[in-house]
């Protein structure tokens, strides 16, 4: 048996593991995104609302995979000794996190009722999410760099994975900048202005470090592409498609993905300028960066609407009626995007020191 076969019976298991988690936190995922979306519309809320069966679903799905991640862990010694086990141990635990937030939840509920998306039990779920997805992440990038010709099941898969964790990776942030935290007794929001600056640094050096490692990853023109294709899919069905006169605002996603594409171009492209090649980094990070706005459209939209709304208007509700003032704020995002990105950039090799090996 040559090593290449053996190499592709030892992660037949953790691929079937990997794929399964990644269903399951798509679907978890979006079913979230939805729910937000629902609350944000005043939809009457219960446990049974078709968003929370879908992201309960979901973790279903999840706790399924980590079984058997949990089983092939225990009694695969030679699974236990690859650099992918890596991947495994954090679905598991990730899972775990995920378990013990469901009935944290409903008990928060009933000690302090309604609340908003900033909660610590909402956090706890949103960190289980991250945990898997980085898990799922780790797993198929480290398969893959052991594979001289990827598979069209790899090549199929990284870029879905990377698209998910970086919608994934938005939420996390959003947790702290949006103001949707606010419950019958506790009120998280944020103060707007500190929320702005939140935006301006932490989403632009997110997107660079998810686009800087996908890109390093998978080496090939067009996969960060699908990435950022997948983000926004999850993005524009669950928040835009789920949402009340917001279909107006879909033109604009061509300004990012534009964007993205040609980031992703100048990023693996070898140009004959030595000078270009070597600053073709900071020139992709400028323009992930310089999207940051768009990329958080719309739910980024009611952090910047909120500076300058009083006696108690919600952003949410203004948002298709302010289609001017909205684009003016994004148009003076850019400038501070471009900056972040390119530190984002910069940062990404000594912040991502991981070895595939």
């Amino acid at each position: 048996m040559t090593t290449q076969v053996k190499q592709r019976s030892k992660t037949a298991i953790p691929s079937v593991i990997f794929l399964i988690t990644l269903i399951g936190t798509t679907i978890a995922m979006w079913g979230a995104s939805w729910d937000i979306s629902s609350h944000l519309q005043r939809i009457p809320d219960s446990f049974f609302t078709p968003s929370h069966t879908m992201l309960y679903f979901g973790v279903g799905v999840n706790v399924i995979g980590s079984i058997i991640a949990a089983i092939v862990y225990k009694k695969r010694k030679d699974i236990r000794s690859e650099s992918l086990a890596t991947g495994l141990k954090l679905i598991i635990i990730g899972v775990s996190v995920q378990v013990i937030a469901g009935p944290g939840d409903f008990l928060w509920h009933e000690s302090f009722g309604l609340d908003g998306l900033l909660s610590p039990t909402h956090m706890i779920l949103a960190l289980g999410m991250l945990s898997v997805l980085t898990g799922t992440v780790i797993g198929f990038s480290r398969m893959s760099f052991h594979m001289k010709e990827k598979s069209l099941f790899m090549n199929t898969a990284l870029p879905i994975t990377y698209g998910i964790f970086w919608f994934s990776a938005m939420w996390l942030i959003f947790f702290f900048v949006l103001p949707v935290s606010e419950g019958e007794t506790h009120d998280f929001n944020p103060d707007p202005h500190v929320a702005i600056v939140l935006s301006f640094v932490f989403i632009p050096l997110a997107l660079t470090l998810v686009f800087w490692c996908a890109s390093k990853v998978m080496k090939k023109f067009g996969m960060v592409s699908i990435s950022g294709l997948v983000f926004f899919v999850m993005s524009i069905s669950s928040t835009i498609f789920t949402g009340e006169n917001l279909t107006q605002f879909l033109p604009w996603y061509l300004a990012p993905m534009s964007c993205i594409i040609a980031a992703d171009y100048i990023f693996n492209k070898k140009f004959e300028s030595k000078i270009f090649t070597k600053h073709s980094p900071k020139i992709a990070g400028g323009l992930i960066g310089s999207m940051f706005f768009a990329f958080g459209f719309p739910m980024l939209s009611m952090t910047f609407l909120e500076v300058i709304l009083y006696n108690g208007v919600f952003p949410y509700d203004v948002l298709p009626t302010s289609r001017d003032v909205v684009f003016n704020q994004w148009m003076m995002t850019i400038p501070g995007g471009i900056v972040s990105g390119v530190v984002g950039i910069i940062l990404a090799p000594k912040i991502l020191r991981f070895s595939l090996n």
